[in-house]
């Protein structure tokens, strides 16, 4: 296995903006294939939905956690060039800003933290990594990982992954 993934690296420096692109544009479109509604349960018992629609023209894929009454999060995933980003709108009142990684496993969608706004508040944690990973046409796990906002150097990684179901396919326009 390693073997490969070292061609694969290899690969990836040849100079080939194509494949780059091809590469985010790629996952963009596997996330895009999520529209509709999820249901999650978190480790602690509390269920939540995810709701996932396109906006602007198609080029952006919102992903909307309602996680009690009043209470959500917003992600925004979107290409940039041969980038793939996310921003997370957090109840927290910080926007962590993350980037599409190859973490050495082809069966997912890895992001790691960039920069973000927000992230004065001492004591407040931040979006500072996640993956997803497919399953099925209905369904898919995901793992978030939170940093402090001071740069301590720790990370919170307590929680299981969560595991999704789909509750409703995108409704036609």
């Amino acid at each position: 296995m390693r073997p490969l993934r070292i061609s694969l690296a290899l690969l990836l420096c040849l100079p080939s903006v194509a494949l780059a692109d091809e590469t985010a544009a790629e996952a963009f479109a596997a996330l895009s294939k999520l529209q509709g509604q999820w249901e999650g349960e978190f480790a602690n018992g509390r269920r939540h939905t995810v709701d996932y629609r396109l906006s602007a023209g198609g080029s952006v894929l919102v992903e909307t956690w309602t996680l009690a009454p009043g209470r959500e999060s917003i992600t925004m995933y979107h290409l940039d060039g041969d980038r793939l980003l996310a921003t997370h709108y957090c109840p927290q009142g910080n926007q962590p800003r993350l980037q599409r990684v190859d973490d050495g496993d082809p069966e997912r969608i890895s992001f790691a933290f960039v920069d973000g706004t927000g992230l004065q508040k001492p004591g407040g944690w931040h979006q500072d990594s996640f993956w997803v990973e497919f399953e099925s046409d209905a369904r898919y796990r995901r793992d978030e990982v939170y940093a402090p906002n001071a740069a301590t150097g720790e990370t919170e990684e307590d929680a299981p992954p969560v595991s999704y179901r789909r509750v409703s396919a995108p409704t036609a326009d």
